[in-house]
């Protein structure tokens, strides 16, 4: 049959198994052809048979990227491929910038240009949005048209550095926008804390795993360690060889080799000021549960933080 040139008869099983006339020759992954050749398809003529499969499989992928299309059934994962039902169908390429990713569909030679076409334009706009949804703030900070130039330079600086900042570098820039431009901040979803100057919503687990994945990506970066798991507020870097810019991309301050989650850092200090008299505060169980901490490691983080025992009573701290 093959030599003949007759379009044999072809099935596509439920494993996603392509066989020709009885004989297994690869399966379907996605939108890609895997030939598998045995002992007797060695002995057949394989360009013959590549042929022939592919003729056998080209109105599958045609159903299978309207499927796709329709559905929107759609992943990015960790290796920076788009996926429809755990099989890679695009891989991104660098755009412009870490937040705007390009495309490259993943298919067999047998999918028509005019399918591959429609597909990148379903895949291009599918991974804008789900970029948009999730990163919206920090998509914000690189549209900001502002007239204050020290607001535009921090939003820019927060874009830079994937929606969180030490405040320290920036404190010269803050000093010199007045008390009423500041409320802008709050409008574009800016938090000034005591330590940082961040993007609240992006420490949100989807929002973090997303931008840390885009970011790496885009800067080529192999830093290994996996972002914290969700709900952790306090880390202790006990042989595990932080990468301490990786964790603060993260959300994550360092004080000697303790972690704290930015946001949460921010909600104890204001817990500090709330309790404190005179400049002196005492330390109790609902500063202790916020972080989730040890009390030997929550007084060891006091002293990390520059907050000092005060007289006999060993919960009652000032700041040094």
């Amino acid at each position: 049959g093959l030599k003949q040139d007759v379009k044999l008869n072809t099935e596509i099983n439920t494993k996603d198994e392509v066989i020709i006339d009885g004989q297994l020759i690869g399966k379907l992954k996605g939108l890609k052809l895997n030939l598998e050749f045995t002992s007797q398809t060695l002995d057949t003529d394989v360009k013959s048979l590549k042929k022939a499969a592919r003729q056998g499989i080209e109105e599958e992928l045609k159903k299978r990227v309207k499927d796709i299309i329709d559905s929107k059934n759609l992943n990015l994962d960790q290796n920076y491929k788009i996926t429809w039902k755990n099989n890679p169908i695009a891989r991104i390429k660098k755009g412009k910038n870490y937040l705007t990713p390009e495309i490259e569909v993943i298919s067999d030679e047998a999918l028509n240009q005019k399918e591959q076409k429609n597909l990148y334009i379903c895949l291009n706009d599918w991974l804008a949005k789900f970029i948009s949804e999730e990163l919206n703030d920090l998509i914000n900070l690189i549209k900001l048209e502002n007239n204050n130039q020290y607001i535009r330079a921090i939003a820019f600086r927060l874009y830079e550095n994937n929606g969180i900042l030490k405040r320290s570098e920036i404190e010269e820039v803050l000093k010199k926008i007045a008390k009423e431009d500041r409320k802008q901040f709050r409008v574009l979803g800016i938090k000034l804390g005591r330590y940082h100057v961040f993007l609240p919503k992006m420490l949100k687990p989807k929002a973090v795993e997303l931008r840390i994945l885009l970011w790496k990506f885009f800067n080529s970066t192999n830093i290994n360690n996996e972002v914290p798991k969700s709900g952790l507020n306090f880390m202790t870097d006990e042989n595990r060889n932080f990468n301490s810019r990786f964790l603060l991309l993260c959300g994550f301050e360092k004080f000697k080799n303790f972690y704290v989650r930015v946001d949460i850092l921010e909600k104890l200090f204001i817990k500090i000021i709330e309790k404190s008299k005179n400049g002196k505060f005492q330390i109790n169980s609902e500063m202790m549960n916020l972080l989730g901490c040890t009390k030997e490691n929550f007084f060891r983080l006091m002293d990390f933080m520059n907050y000092k025992k005060h007289g006999s009573d060993e919960n009652t701290f000032v700041y040094k």
